[in-house]
């Protein structure tokens, strides 16, 4: 028995539906004209228009459509119901019906050509893609409102015209070129999305929106300055329809070593890439091209005020081979190359799988180049709103890499570790790598200056704070921003690196350049963690490498809140030991001592402070709360009455056990122990509250 695939049945109830609205729009507009035969023949009569076909042969060519759609007033709709008896180069293309037509096919007048058609004529004879190949090129040429959809291993080229839709093709290369603004390529509903192993290309072209689509490249292009500029094209979008999968493409050159971008951007103005997958399998767990050595590249001549938000960039993980390149990796997330200004990078994760592991690490996370018509001036990487630091780890070598030729180069708020070498390299002014020392004054000469790093002194936990103490010395009367990174260990290298961003404060030096630091931050981290920092002369933007890593001390946890005194006079007290942690195997252990024996209790929590009236004592924590399981106190043994009893609960095996999704790193928890006082006016006992922060 056949079975039919769920994607078949979608794509041939979406051809049906198309071809009706095709019909539809046809009736009501222009006429639809149908490609029932592969001949590239044209026979029919002047002037050529719709009412004249068929010719003698009673069929109706691609060639023929064409004439008939430029030549008869409106927006001609063709359709295709090529027998399958008539579909040659099946060796090739199976599946496929093949038209090659002389020269290309071209339109010159608006036209929608729906391919999809064919599926509903001869069904789902190619379940990976469309049915129709136009094995030359398809141009359409001044087409405003038009449309081509369901082709299969076609390159499609809209030319002048605006406001087309190229959606639901498979293996084709689109190109938008001279001047055809305001098209959509791909779609957010299923089925509009462009797929397979092709690629998209805007050139000279402006405002248009690519969303959806799973292909192989992206290239957003100018074409010199006596051609239509390239501003405002958007790629991706802020939502998961709108994901624009980019899995690579690349070669290797006769030496052996491999060259290829998956999404390359020259000469253009505003552009948006937003929430796509860069460089990734399109599942997002493995490479997506063995040859691909750049995910994101900014080069060949000027851009201006280029966002990239939102993206998973990683796998750009290529292998030299022989005949010269045998044994090296060669690959980049984002390469900022070439002049211009205005580069906003925020929100990525650069390095990380699809399920956030840091496990598809390029040879660099973001590098900049030094050109010699650069370099690329205003370059952010990451800022302290919600969202905007990126995740830049798993690296071969370097996080961020800054070439000597930039300054003002600002890195802010981002998390970046388990990197290879230096999470932040500025390259010194003789091409020297490695941490770079500071200098009185701050007077050397390199990337971003060299721009000095603080100097650490103190770093101590005191519950839900981290109070730092420090010293920047650098460029004489002026401003700072300090910002403050966590991680569970130290870079090998003694500098760096900062997985967690902690917060920021601003400094201002003095006469002699020299600023002391002192700020207490929210530290949600554990005990034994390192802290490190980077400072940014606020004046030119110039971010410096990590300092060195300063261990915390102190506990993470503290006690508040008021215990309520037990019917034999006791004071219940709560304590903690070991350290709370989303993801470590150790314990920290939740203990209460003076409590009245053999009482069953609970612990119960809550994730902010609100102390209130409860039971003849305080609840310290804001609801919903949270219980833990009913355990007993313990202690002597009845007839005996006295506060021998304890509770001791290890709330790390709790937040293992995924028993409340809320336990997270960085979640802020309040609790404190309840349990039974028979002889109390409301029957209850409360110890005093607990207050941490869950660690990585």
């Amino acid at each position: 028995m056949e079975t039919t695939s769920p994607s078949s049945t979608l794509r041939s109830a979406l051809a049906r539906t198309a071809f009706a609205s095709l019909l539809l729009a046809g009736a009501a507009r222009a006429q639809t004209i149908v490609v029932n035969t592969s001949a590239d023949d044209v026979d029919f009569a002047f002037p050529y228009q719709v009412a004249n076909l068929p010719g003698p042969d009673g069929k109706v060519s691609l060639a023929e459509a064409g004439m008939a759609s430029d030549s008869t007033p409106g927006v001609q709709g063709i359709a295709f119901n090529v027998p399958q008896s008539e579909w040659t180069y099946q060796w090739l293309f199976p599946g496929r019906a093949v038209l090659n037509p002389f020269g290309g096919f071209r339109v010159f007048d608006s036209v929608i050509l729906d391919a999809t058609t064919q599926t509903a004529f001869t069904g789902d004879t190619n379940p990976a893609g469309g049915e129709v190949v136009i094995w030359s090129q398809l141009y359409m040429i001044n087409s405003v409102g038009g449309a081509a959809r369901g082709f299969a291993n076609t390159v499609i080229v809209v030319s002048g015209g605006s406001g087309n839709s190229l959606q639901g093709n498979s293996d084709c290369g689109i190109e938008i070129t001279d001047g055809s603004d305001s098209n959509l390529i791909g779609g957010t509903l299923p089925g509009q999305g462009n797929t397979g192993n092709g690629s998209i290309k805007l050139v000279s072209s402006s405002n248009n929106v690519v969303v959806g689509n799973t292909v192989q490249s992206v290239r957003v292009l100018g074409n010199g300055p006596f051609q239509p500029p390239t501003i405002n094209n958007r790629i991706g979008g802020p939502t998961l329809a709108e994901r624009n999968k980019i899995t690579g493409r690349g070669t290797l050159n006769s030496q052996g070593f491999p060259g290829g971008m998956a999404l390359e951007i020259a000469q253009a103005t505003g552009t948006s890439i937003e929430n796509n997958w860069i460089g990734l399998s399109s599942n997002g767990l493995s490479q997506g091209h063995p040859y691909c050595t750049a995910g994101i590249m900014l080069w060949v001549d000027s851009n201006f005020s280029t966002t990239i938000r939102g993206n998973r960039i990683a796998g750009l993980h290529a292998l030299s081979m022989p005949s010269h390149g045998q044994g090296s990796y060669y690959g980049s997330g984002i390469v900022i190359n070439g002049n211009g200004s205005g580069v906003t990078i925020v929100g990525n994760k650069i390095g990380l799988d699809a399920n956030d592991q840091p496990l598809l690490g390029c040879v660099n996370g973001i590098v900049t180049v030094n050109d010699p018509y650069g370099p690329v001036q205003n370059v952010v990487i990451g800022g302290t709103a919600p969202g905007d630091g990126n995740e830049i780890a798993g690296h071969d070598r370097e996080g961020v890499l800054i070439s000597n030729a930039y300054s003002g180069v600002r890195l802010s708020g981002n998390s970046i570790h388990d990197n290879g070498t230096l999470g932040i390299e500025l390259v010194d002014a003789g091409f020297q790598f490695g941490v770079s020392s500071n200098d009185p004054l701050d007077v050397d000469g390199g990337a971003n200056g060299l721009q000095n790093f603080p100097v650490l002194q103190s770093a101590t936990l005191t519950g839900g704070t981290i109070q730092i103490s420090g010293t920047l010395s650098s460029t004489p009367l002026s401003n700072f921003a300090v910002e403050f990174f966590a991680s569970p260990q130290c870079d090998a290298n003694g500098h760096g690196e900062g997985a967690l961003f902690l917060g920021s404060t601003l400094v201002a030096s003095d006469n002699t350049g020299s600023a002391g630091i002192s700020v207490s931050l929210p530290g949600a981290i554990a005990s034994g963690w390192y802290v490190t920092a980077t400072a940014t002369e606020l004046g030119n933007g110039s971010t410096s490498e990590f300092s060195a890593c300063l261990q915390a001390s102190g506990s993470a946890f503290s006690t508040y809140c008021t215990a309520k005194t037990n019917s034999l006079g006791c004071v219940p007290a709560i304590a903690a030991s070991g350290a709370p942690s989303a993801s470590n195997a150790g314990s920290f252990v939740i203990s209460a001592s003076n409590v009245l024996n053999r009482q069953n209790g609970i612990f119960f929590y809550g994730y902010a402070q609100q102390i209130a009236p409860f039971q003849g004592g305080f609840k310290c924590m804001a609801a919903p709360a949270k219980r833990t399981p009913i355990q007993n106190s313990g202690g002597s043994a009845f007839p005996v009455l006295d506060c021998s009893g304890t509770y001791v609960f290890d709330f790390n095996a709790w937040i293992q056990a995924g028993v409340d999704s809320a336990l997270v790193f960085g979640q802020e928890i309040d609790g404190q122990f309840w349990s039974r006082d028979a002889a109390s006016a409301s029957t209850t006992g409360l110890t005093n509250a607990l207050h941490f922060v869950i660690g990585q």
